[in-house]
């Protein structure tokens, strides 16, 4: 009999025994899964918020595209409810003018020797049939700090001789920069031929008005009217002449430099070298200040995914802590059970 009850109380500890080791790999296998339950759950947090925040995004993107649409939308329908549809119509028809292009052109040349090519290139616009317009130069003076020579012309061509004179002048030097441009003023030129035609007519029926009229009253009512009408001819008659001359005769603005070493003075590369640090010292406090500011932004910014993972982290900490309290008991329990079956033996 006492045989029997030893076989059993072994019995009873080797199965506490085993279920005491199974124990340890589920808490083991419980404490991974709740790791990446957490893992998940803060990820599914952040991508809420980061949703939320492009969601917030693209809503007031296409709110502001609506009201631009609604604004367009108004702006089309008040145009097109103060421009008359034939007049449109007809102005879309009206063949492009290409005889009413203003062109001009702008030359920078380095060049080896500076009076040869200045005169060089006011001669050269004399012989196309033009003239110099303006031109002004700077000597090379110690006196003055100038240590090459320089200047400018502004020379106006015949617009069938434009591209023609580009092309010379450029190779008289060495180009820096060279650049075209064209106004078309066949729009506005039609204008004011119509305005000047119809006041040529209105200034035709006031002189008709004149010779009928009977008192003083309305002679010097009708002279009035005629000087303001000629005052009027006279200014729209100036524009056209000056476009008409712009037309025929093309500007071309030339900035010339010399550009040859001196062989009466050095050119110490140390001159200016306190200046160069200075710069290049006010360079860097601007870029660190700049690494600063953004990192402050940076900080302010990861705040809100800060507080998520701080969350998520407090979480995981009281599960952790709560597997071990757990774990630390169950060996504790298991001893109070042998003792009591041993007790009861």
């Amino acid at each position: 009999m006492d045989q029997k009850k030893t076989t059993q109380r072994l019995a009873a500890k080797k199965e506490s025994s085993a279920d005491f080791r199974g124990v340890i790999p589920r808490l083991l296998k419980a404490k991974k899964n709740w790791f990446w339950g957490m893992v998940v759950i803060l990820s599914c947090l952040v991508m809420v918020v980061a949703g939320g925040c492009f969601s917030g995004a693209n809503q007031d993107n296409s709110k502001a595209g609506s009201d631009e649409s609604m604004v367009s939308d108004q702006v089309t329908g008040e145009t097109a409810d103060a421009v008359p549809l034939p007049e449109a119509t007809a102005n879309a028809s009206t063949p492009f003018d290409t005889s009413k292009i203003i062109y001009s052109g702008n030359i920078s040349l380095n060049t080896d020797n500076y009076q040869d090519t200045f005169e060089k290139i006011s001669s050269y616009a004399v012989e196309l049939g033009g003239f110099v317009q303006d031109s002004g130069s700077n000597y090379a003076s110690e006196q003055a700090g100038v240590q090459n020579n320089s200047g400018f012309l502004t020379i106006r061509v015949p617009s069938s001789k434009f591209s023609e004179a580009m092309a010379q002048i450029q190779t008289w030097g060495s180009p820096i920069s060279a650049n075209v441009s064209s106004t078309n003023i066949s729009q506005q030129y039609a204008d004011v031929q119509a305005q000047l035609n119809n006041l040529k007519i209105e200034e035709g029926r006031l002189l008709e008005y004149l010779k009928q009229a009977t008192n003083v009253t309305d002679m010097l009512a009708i002279e009035s009217e005629l000087n303001r009408v000629r005052t009027e001819i006279d200014s729209l008659t100036t524009t056209i002449k000056n476009w008409d001359t712009e037309m025929a005769y093309s500007t071309i603005y030339i900035s010339l430099y010399e550009k040859r070493l001196s062989a009466t003075s050095v050119n110490s590369p140390f001159s200016e070298i306190f200046t160069k640090i200075g710069e290049g010292f006010v360079t860097s406090i601007n870029l660190i200040l700049y690494i600063v500011a953004f990192l402050i932004v940076l900080i302010f910014r990861l705040i809100p995914f800060a507080a998520i993972a701080g969350l998520g982290f407090f979480i995981f900490w009281r599960i952790r802590k709560k597997i071990k309290g757990k774990k630390a008991s169950q060996p504790a329990q298991a001893k109070a059970e042998d003792d009591k079956t041993e007790t009861k033996n």
